[in-house]
């Protein structure tokens, strides 16, 4: 194992080796990747193979991604992008060319060979595996924002809307503008005022780099033929920033891709469960060729 450093184990690779990560524990083991001042803080837990890369939301974290995938067997590496958790700060803002290289960097040290993300960690997921086809051999991308183009003024407004809330420190407003983001019926779903409450919780807690104008993960989605990796799509109705028309769009592009929505009556925070055996049985199965759309 290697020296501490602050608490972490810096995992960067030394003298062309790379280090071992698999660790048997229940509960995560917080370590370092990267360069002194471009550090990636990343939680790591469980045994084995496969080694998953995953990708927080906006706003959210490593730590807040690990329910999502609990029970999933291999070795969970949940990154915190920069500007989250113990990570560099990234006072410029972001795009996902800058979230994708980050990834990159921790996929190669960890061995990744398979990965999981949601929102703008399924973006950043998307810009990699443009930029590197045959880095994955698996991918599940939950709620993707956004294909080759930026999102749309009004996604961007809401956006703006939630983020003027938080700085401002009402959380009875942030939830307000939150709930916005969601159709009626999304928003009386089981469990959603609670949803409403920690997402508000969440966004007080952390000081989230902001995302820099006219930002789209890839370039062009005809470029997107070529990645070779099985993906599973994950949308949900009734979600006004993460449109399911986005999810569908993204799977018609990928070669290998299948499309899940959750209803709008049982969406993935009420469904936890059913979302953990979803990414598990695609997460560890075999069998070769392309999913159906």
């Amino acid at each position: 194992m290697s020296a501490r450093t602050n608490g972490r184990t810096p995992e960067a690779q030394v003298n062309g080796r790379t280090p071992e990560v698999r660790v048997n524990r229940r509960t995560p083991e917080v370590r370092a990747v990267g360069a002194p001042d471009a550090v990636n803080e990343v939680l790591v837990m469980g045994d084995g193979d496969p080694v998953v890369l995953v990708a927080h939301a906006w706003g959210a974290s490593a730590r807040v991604m690990l329910p999502t995938v609990a029970g999933v067997p291999g070795t969970l590496v949940a990154v915190n992008f920069r500007g989250y958790g113990g990570s560099s700060p990234r006072p410029d803002g972001w795009t996902y060319a800058d979230l994708a290289a980050e990834l990159a960097g921790v996929a190669r040290v960890v061995g990744a060979s398979a990965a999981v993300g949601q929102s703008m960690g399924a973006g950043a997921l998307l810009a990699l595996a443009d930029q590197e086809p045959d880095l994955f051999t698996t991918l599940a991308l939950l709620l993707p924002p956004a294909v080759d183009e930026p999102i749309p003024a009004e996604i961007h407004e809401m956006f703006r809307r939630v983020h003027v809330a938080r700085l401002a420190g009402e959380p009875e407003a942030l939830r307000a503008e939150i709930a916005r983001c969601m159709s009626p019926q999304l928003r009386d779903a089981r469990g959603g005022a609670v949803y409403l409450r920690a997402y508000a919780l969440m966004l007080m807690a952390c000081s989230a780099p902001t995302e820099r104008p006219g930002n789209a993960p890839v370039p062009d989605r005809a470029r997107l033929v070529r990645v070779r990796a099985r993906t599973l799509v994950v949308g949900q109705d009734g979600d006004l920033i993460h449109r399911t028309g986005t999810a569908h769009e993204l799977a018609a592009a990928l070669p290998h891709a299948r499309v899940h929505v959750f209803p709008a009556t049982a969406p993935m925070w009420s469904e936890r469960l059913a979302l953990r055996t979803l990414l598990t049985d695609h997460l560890t199965r075999n069998t070769p060729g392309p999913d159906s759309k």
